[in-house]
């Protein structure tokens, strides 16, 4: 179903960004792969390129931080409220998975510039090909 960008592109940034699942509990293992992301948006600006706004091409890197964000509140806020929405497979399970994504988002953001350089790379190829 069709969806907006900033929650698709985050959502997958989300999901495929890290070698390992948001289930990990060891947080030396979650890291940002550059070469997914430069794949994600690759794939994503192929068909979607002509469709988004230059704002939205501007800010295709906060689309992550957006999804990042918003996930690891979901899991704590889950977490503290008795894991009523998620549910848990173990005591402190939403809380795991809200630390996974706060490390997540941390490594993004540190990699913010180099994730910025990869988009406006993209982008740039696409320019040359019209």
């Amino acid at each position: 179903m069709p969806g907006y960008f900033i929650s698709d592109v985050g959502d997958m940034f989300r999901t495929y960004l890290s070698p390992v699942t948001e289930e990990e509990s060891q947080v030396s293992r979650i890291k940002v792969r550059e070469i997914f992301f430069e794949a994600i948006v690759r794939g994503y600006l192929s068909e979607m390129n002509e469709v988004l706004t230059p704002i939205e091409k501007e800010t295709f890197t906060y689309a992550g931080e957006f999804m990042l964000y918003m996930q690891a509140l979901r899991f704590l806020t889950d977490y503290l409220n008795d894991d009523v929405y998620y549910g848990s497979r173990y005591e402190g399970h939403n809380y795991v998975r809200a630390r996974n994504q706060i490390t997540l988002l941390q490594h993004y953001q540190d990699q913010s510039t180099q994730l910025k350089s990869i988009v406006s790379k993209v982008l740039a190829s696409f320019l040359v090909k019209d």
